[in-house]
Order: C-alpha cells, then structure tokens, then sequence
C-alpha cells in the first residue's frame, strides 16, 4: 500500500516516556543517495516530538531540517534567533548577511546552523537527555556561557568568545543549576557575576582582555546565589545579604573584592525587615535603583522604598503594597518599567496542571499606597518587556498580545497555534516559536506580516520527483527545500513510495541494547561491500545490570529487583513544613514523573491543601502514622492496638480531606522497625516500606554536637544518590526546611532545589522513575 513518511508526534506514554531515549525512524533513500529520517524523543516540559534530518550517503554529510525550540534566544544587537535543544543549539546568521552563500559544510542553506563549538548530533556529537543546560548569551551575543558537566551535579563554567572564537575556562567543579544560566550578565556585557559554593564571584571581561585576571578567591564578593545579585543601569550591582542591600560599581569590584577582610561589599542603598534567604527568597530593584520589591518565602510580596538610615521614622507611616500568594503559586517573571509600573507573572500547578496569573502594581503615587491587582489575563505563557520601556509583550498558547504597560491596552494582537517561546527582536518585529514553526512577526503594519525562520517540527516528508528536493509538511502547509529558505507550494499530489535502496546503497534500522539510543540507521554499501552506522553510536552506555539478585523482603520491602529493569523510586517524606513542595511538584510534573509521598497526621491537618494537591496531582500516597515522634525511645508502649489505632487514623484523617483512600504502604517515623509494629501492620494489609538510599538532606548544619559531620551540599547529596542507587533503589527525600528551629540551623541549599538535577543524572543513565508500588509489583 503506497504511504507517506509521517512524524508521529503523539505517543502513547505505555510505550514512549520522558526516559531520555531517541528512536530513529522513517527512512526514505531517494536515488542522488540522499536519506531523509527522523529521531523521535519526549523531553521535560514538552512531551514527546520528532526532528527530521537530511543526509548524504556519498559524503556522509548531515544537515538538521527542522528545530524544535526547547530554549529560544534573541540577540537584538545583531538580529539573531538562537535555538538550543537536545540536538545542538543553532543560530540565523546576521541580518546583515542573510544574502551571504550557506556554510560550506551545510547541505542545505535552510534555517539556523550548528554553533560550531558546541555539541550538535549533525556534528557527531551525542543527542543530550533529560532537560538541556541553558546556554547563556552575553547582551551584545559575544559570548557564551556553557557548563560542561564533569560529574552527575558538578560543571566547568567555560565562556566561549564567539569572534576571538576561544573558549574560556571560568570556574571548575560549579554547580549546576538547569533551568537559568549560570552567570548574571551586566547590561552592558563587561561584567558578570556567578555563583559556586554558596559565594558570590564577579569576572571583568576587561580585565580578561588585558590578561590580568584575579586569582577566583581574590574576586569573591560574599555569600549568597544568583537570587542574591540584581544588575541595574551599565555596571551597578545590588547584592542581598542579610536585611543589608548594598550597591556595587563596576569600578568598585575590584577592592571591594581584594580587600574584602577590610571593606564592605559595597554602599549600602537600604535595609529589609526580614533576613534574605537565597534559597527562598528573592528581590527586584526598580529602574531608578531607589525601590525594592522583596520576594519572601517564594510567596510574599512587598515593595519597600530603599532607605540606608530606618532608625527613625521620616514623615507619615504608610502601608507597604503586598502581595499574599497561595503556597503552591510562585513568581515566575517581573516587569517594572521606568514609570514605575509592575507587572507580575505567577505560576503554578494545579491538580497536575499549570496555571498562570497576572498582578499589576503603580509605584509612582507619591503617598505609594497602591496596592497590588490581579488582571484578568488567563492563560499567559510569559511576558516580555520592549526596549522602550513602554510596551509589553505577551504570549499565550494561541496568540501573542502587545500592550502599553502603563494603563495596559492593547496595541496588537497576533493569533498563533501551539505556542511556546515569544522575544522581542527589534521596536516593531517579535520572535515567536510554537509547536509547529519559528518565525519573525512585523507588528508595524495592521496586519502583522510573518517571515519563517526555521521548522519546528515536520509532520510528512519526501523527495520531489523531479528534483530530488526535499518537500515537507507542516499543519497542513507544504513547503519544498530551496538554496536558502523553504518555499511554499501547493500540496503534492499522486502516490509515493520511500525508497530505501539505490544502485549504491541499502539503509535499514539496527536495535540496539544499551545506551540513550534505541536503534541506529545503518547504511550497506551493495556496489563496494561493506556495512557502517551513518552516524557514531552515543559514548555513554547505560550501566550494566548485576549477574544475580539481591534478596527481597516484602516483609520490609527496602528495594525492588536489580535485574528486571532499570528503576527507581523516588520517596518524599512529608512530615512537618511544606517548603519546597511546590517546586518538587513542579519539577516532577514537568518530568511527567509519579512518586511516592508519605504523610503523616501531623502534616494533614496542619497543610490540608498541601495534601490535596499532592493527591490530585496522581501521585502515590502512603502513610507515615498519625504523628511524628521516635518510637525507638521507650517512652511509649508500642502495642498492636497502638499501631492499628494510628494507622487507621492517618486513613480516616487522609479521606476526610482529599476524599481518597491512602495507598497499603507505610513506614514508621525515623523509619523505625520492630516485630511488634510490622505483626500489627500486616494484619491491616499494610506492606511497610525501607528505603536503600538515605538521601541525607533532613541533615542541618548543625545538631547538638555543633557542626553535623553527615551535612552535605545539596550538589553533593545529588552525587552520593547517584552514586549509591541500583536498579531497584528506593530513594527517600524530605519535604521541608530541616534545622530552623534551631537558631544556627537550616541548610544553605536545599535537594529541592537540584531535584531537577538529579532525575536528570537519573534519565543520562537510563533510569525510569517509578513508584514503590511499581516496584513491588516488578519484583513478585
């Protein structure tokens, strides 16, 4: 039966998940010995998609057609689209030199190339799994700034010159941090700061220029992360520490930093009521740098005026704009204008799903009391602010919006299908990426005029006829391969059949066993004899499976099967706080990942809707008793009675607030074990859960003996996980903020914030994430 070649964009999630893993499909050989194919992935965020590539079998050449936009840059001072995916990331040349003939070594002059000194799979580098490492770009698109993973939670920080094209090595052994770049530009791209062992370093690409750069230890401007620093005009940096907001010059780093023991960070511009946490906390400095608006605890907002001497009240007492948000809602983006307007973004996930909201504050009442509003804009993917300062931009899933950030009326609207990515790229032209193309926008005219710039996706392919050309579809527009640019053209019509032989060569798919590819396209060469894979297999083969089981206790099930898949669970223990919940939910939905929580009495009634949002968001809901407390004490009789009576008011109390049932699953707070408590149990078919990976992030810095020798860095917790899990491995993590009831307690980071981090380690070695009771079920 004669078919066309379709990209399936929709897989079933039985078949095909967020496991990293690509599947090359497809194949159709035309008779010049060019290959069209296709790699299908699912990805974090986005779900499943497909890219289409062109090949030449003669001179093993491979071009990339279309470019699905996971990450999207605009260099407005040069009129540039930046594209980063799995793939590679991609830029449009330069305006300017639009005209210019195509890369030598491309194939085809269609949409953005390869940067040539980063990983690209058409260059034979490895296709990435899990969430791609943003790619930072400098405000004049000079520099790039990369983190080169050496390890599962470490990177060198390496900045690469793209004219002097040289690379520079930064930092080794930072953090890494997914979803923002790792450095802080300056507006004017002279200066940058970065983060690395909770410290706060600046760098000066003058001095870099000049050969004079400080020793790292030597440029350390104080404690804190990226939450910490805010730039504001050319080169003024305002910095957090403690209830201090300092102001730091460009011309200042470089005594402020070298003579550290003997001055101050900077000049201090104004003091908070509340000590800044970076873990949790962040702020926005107005443009006039004399405003701030200060993020508490990831959901309170207020805007203070900045103000270096509070000890005695100037003037009337006024009241502060504040904004309450509910603790599953977090900020997302914030614009403030000239005029000294605000907008604010929020996001959140409900019942699995994200939803958005907008406020809008005026600042500029002299007596500042406005307060802040909700807007009645539903569904806002992000906003954008113009480099006039004056209009904003706003994309939703079907259309992008321009409005006057001042009294917010619309200027220009722009429909649009599947919309993921909006930029501003000039005064009257936006950049918008959705599902299915990218393309440039002119919002000038009263039509909006629209240029393609790449493909996102393609949905058919095949070979014209007559030339060879390669002719795709997209929605229901075809387009033909042109020198430079694909070109509409009406819909192909009569049969046709892929080819995959020629007088030269046979192409066919080839399984394989290990590694994040599931199969490899193989070409035969039937005139000289001779078989290769058209392109070299991934370096990183998944770890091999132990030759025999470790035994199984459904008694106190503490790990699954070694040998029947490569699985973990992870647990979340939540027992008393709910910090960080919020963004652990985030990150697993955007994995499309179910785990197991454990909640106890305790917990419920203190966060009811905590624990309906955990149960509506589909994950898997065991028991940690009706209360906290160490049962290893000997201050209490546990008796049959007592567990049984615990237990079923843990279910009862569970019931009466999400209206479902607790899964059979339970442990003992502080994972206590006695025959006793397990006899009590198993007679209410309870099964009781261990775990053989201790996460160790309940661990403060300090305990009762003064500093805790079990603390660790989140970063390293993310290593010793990694290090320590099998196939099989249950791994238990916390909810909460362990240690503030101490006055010298806390953590400086928190897993939550590297949970990201961590299942990503997870999917590079072929790890799927199940829960516990997948686990069980796997082992019987």
């Amino acid at each position: 039966m004669k078919r066309l070649v379709a990209v399936l964009l929709v897989i079933a999630g039985s078949v095909f998940t967020v496991s990293g893993q690509v599947t090359f499909e497809g194949l159709d050989l035309a008779a010049g010995n060019r290959l069209l194919f296709q790699a299908r992935t699912a990805v974090p965020r986005f779900g499943a998609y497909s890219t289409a590539f062109l090949a030449d079998i003669d001179d093993a050449q491979l071009q990339q057609l279309s470019f699905f936009p996971e990450r999207l840059s605009v260099l407005t001072a040069t009129g540039q689209v930046q594209i980063q995916n799995r793939f590679g990331v991609f830029r449009t040349p330069m305006q300017a030199a639009a005209e210019d003939e195509p890369p030598a070594d491309a194939l085809l002059g269609l949409g953005p190339q390869p940067l040539s000194y980063l990983d690209a799979f058409v260059n034979g580098d490895d296709v990435q799994s899990g969430k791609t490492l943003r790619v930072g770009v400098s405000p004049d698109g000079r520099y790039l700034s990369v983190l080169r993973p050496t390890s599962a939670a470490f990177a060198d920080l390496v900045l690469h010159d793209t004219i002097a094209d040289e690379q520079i090595v930064i930092s080794r052994r930072v953090e890494i941090d997914i979803d923002r770049s790792p450095l802080l530009w300056s507006p004017d791209s002279t200066f940058f700061v970065y983060t690395k062992n909770s410290r706060i370093f600046y760098y000066s690409l003058d001095q870099q220029r000049d050969g004079r750069v400080l020793a790292e230890e030597l440029r350390d401007l104080g404690g804190g992360n990226l939450n910490s620093v805010r730039w504001a005009d050319q080169n003024t940096l305002y910095y957090v520490s403690g209830t201090l907001v300092y102001r730091v010059l460009g011309v200042e780093f470089f005594a402020r930093s070298i003579y550290q023991d003997l001055l101050n960070v900077g000049t201090i511009a104004g003091k908070l009521p509340y000590n800044f946490d970076p873990s949790f906390d962040r702020f926005w400095i107005s443009p006039a740098g004399d405003k701030v608006i200060l993020d508490k605890d990831g959901r309170n907002l207020t805007a203070f005026v900045l103000q270096p001497d509070d000890f005695t009240s100037v003037g009337e007492t006024i009241s502060l704009p504040y904004l309450f948000l509910p603790r599953n809602t977090r900020v997302e983006q914030l614009i403030w204008t000239p005029d000294d307007t605000v907008t604010v973004l929020t996001g959140s996930v409900r019942a699995g799903d994200d939803a958005t909201a907008l406020y809008r504050l005026n600042l500029s009442d002299p007596q500042r009391r406005s307060s802040f509003a909700a807007v009645d804009n539903q569904g806002v993917l992000g906003i954008a602010l113009a480099a006039d300062g004056v209009r904003t931009l706003l994309w939703y899933q079907d259309r992008i919006e321009v409005r006057n950030h001042s009294d917010w009326a619309v200027l220009t609207t722009a429909a649009s299908n599947e919309l993921v990515h909006a930029q501003w790229s000039g005064r009257n032209e936006v950049v918008i990426a959705t599902r299915s193309i990218v393309e440039r926008v002119d919002i000038s005219a009263r039509r909006p005029t629209r240029t393609l710039i790449a493909l996102s996706r393609v949905d058919e392919y095949r070979f014209d006829t007559d030339s060879d050309a390669p002719i795709v579809r997209v929605d229901n527009q075809w387009y033909r391969a042109g020198e430079r640019s694909w070109q509409t053209i009406t819909a192909p019509t009569g049969a046709y059949e892929p080819g995959v032989a020629t007088e030269q060569f046979r192409v066919y798919l080839e399984s394989l066993a290990s590694g994040n590819y599931s199969n490899m396209v193989m070409v035969r060469n039937v005139a000289s004899f001779g078989t290769r894979a058209l392109f070299p297999s991934p370096s990183i083969a998944y770890e091999a499976f132990p030759e025999t089981d470790d035994p199984i206790s459904f008694t106190v099930f503490s790990q699954g099967s070694r040998i029947r898949g490569r699985e973990v669970a992870l647990v979340f223990n939540a027992i008393d706080s709910v910090a960080g919940l919020t963004e652990i939910l985030n990150t697993l939905s955007e994995y499309d990942v179910r785990a197991t929580f454990f909640v106890n009495g305790d917990f419920i009634r203190r966060h009811p809707g905590a624990v309906r949002e955990i149960a509506n968001s589909g994950h898997e809901v065991g028991s940690l008793f009706y209360t906290h407390f160490n049962m290893a004490s000997g201050r209490f009789a546990i008796t049959r009675d007592f567990v049984q009576e615990g237990l079923a008011r843990n279910e009862d109390e569970y019931f009466d607030i999400t209206g479902r049932e607790l899964s059979l699953l339970w442990h003992a707070p502080f994972y206590f074990v006695s025959p006793e408590l397990l006899e009590a149990s198993q007679a209410m078919n309870y099964t009781y859960i261990g775990r053989d990976v201790d996460s160790l992030d309940w661990v403060a810095r300090r305990d009762e003996t003064g500093i805790s020798r079990l603390y660790r860095p989140s970063a390293e917790i993310v290593e010793n996980v990694i290090e320590q899990k099998q196939p099989g491995s249950i791994i238990a993590m916390t909810v909460g903020r362990p240690g503030d009831d101490r006055p010298d307690g806390g953590r400086d980071d928190y897993l939550f914030e590297r949970l990201d981090v961590l299942m990503n380690a997870l999917l590079v070695r072929g790890y799927r994430m199940v829960t516990v009771s997948t686990l069980i079920d796997r082992a019987r």
